[in-house]
This record gives C-alpha cells, sequence and structure tokens, in this order.
C-alpha cells in the first residue's frame, strides 16, 4: 500500500484523478507546464465503473506534453 493512499480507493477513476492531482502538484515549479486538462488525456475510466473507458475524441489528434498546460 503506498502512502498516499491512492491504491486503496475502490474505484480506477478516482485513483486517475488521484494520481494526476499528485503529479499536478509535483509539476508546481516555475516554468514547468503544471495545469492539467482531462479533455487531452486520449481515454479516462468511467466514474463508478472498473471495466469501462470513456474515449475523448481528441479531433485535432494527440498533442506533445498532453495534458499538460
Amino acid at each position: 500500500m503506498a502512502g498516499n493512499g491512492i491504491s486503496t480507493l475502490q474505484y480506477k477513476r478516482d485513483r486517475q484523478n488521484a494520481k494526476l492531482a499528485l503529479a499536478s502538484s509535483n509539476r508546481s515549479n516555475p516554468g514547468r507546464r503544471s495545469t492539467l486538462d482531462a479533455s487531452q488525456l486520449p481515454t479516462l475510466y468511467t466514474a463508478g465503473d472498473n471495466t469501462s473507458l470513456d474515449n475523448n475524441p481528441n479531433p485535432g489528434g494527440l498533442i506533445q506534453g498532453r495534458c499538460w498546460t
């Protein structure tokens, strides 16, 4: 079990969001892209479901350095 408690969350979407929030706080140094835009991720787990994925269309294609702006 990790000290941050992420691995104990029930749903994969909750774990995904917690990991992104932790990464965002770790990227808070000046000059680094630290603003999260989850719409740039290719997929997200469906909230409250550990087996389904929500696909983001990303009509312009995937962006270098996605999901950080």
